[in-house]
């Protein structure tokens, strides 16, 4: 499957533009370069929301953030979403729309180079509520899954969660 380009995502009605810029150390560089010589374009976000009006939300680092990983090699961003999603939470869901497109940089602060990918965040409805005992991939580092009424401050891309779901800020 062909993925849309960024610039045609984020001129989509409805669908926020973002860029995000993330200073760190040499480390993280290489391995975010890493990531994204061995193809990462593309990764994806979903705000997925129950008939109880619940978000879920799932904790990595310390931090809550929206189920999602990488677009894998001939996967469409919503199948990705969808096998993300299951992976990572145990919850089948339906993709509906794009709510943001994000172009995130990541520089290296000892060399000020840079390396770039997109990020898109889709609204979904699960289809299923059971959460996982086992969170994640084995590589992954998910502490916990949960549905949330409330969206916590330490979220990582709060605000667009709030705005495309019907859980209140914390």
């Amino acid at each position: 499957m062909t993925d849309p380009t960024f610039e045609d995502l984020a001129r989509r009605p409805g669908v926020e533009r973002r860029e995000t810029v993330h200073e760190v150390g040499p480390d993280a560089f290489a391995d975010t370069r890493t990531d994204i010589d061995a193809g990462l374009t593309w990764a994806v976000g979903g705000v997925v929301t129950d008939a109880h009006g619940r978000i879920l939300l799932v904790k990595e680092g310390g931090r809550w953030l929206a189920p999602g990983g990488e677009v894998e090699a001939g996967e469409s961003h919503a199948e990705a979403l969808v096998r993300e999603v299951r992976e990572e939470t145990g919850v089948d869901a339906t993709v509906e729309d794009p709510v943001a497109a994000t172009e995130v940089t990541f520089v290296d602060a000892e060399s000020d180079d840079e390396v770039s990918f997109y990020f898109a965040h889709y609204t979904a409805t699960a289809t299923t509520t059971a959460l996982t005992d086992d969170p994640g991939l084995a590589d992954e580092g998910i502490e916990r899954v949960v549905w949330a009424d409330e969206v916590p401050a330490e979220t990582v891309d709060r605000d667009v969660i709030v705005a495309n779901s019907p859980a209140e800020p914390l």
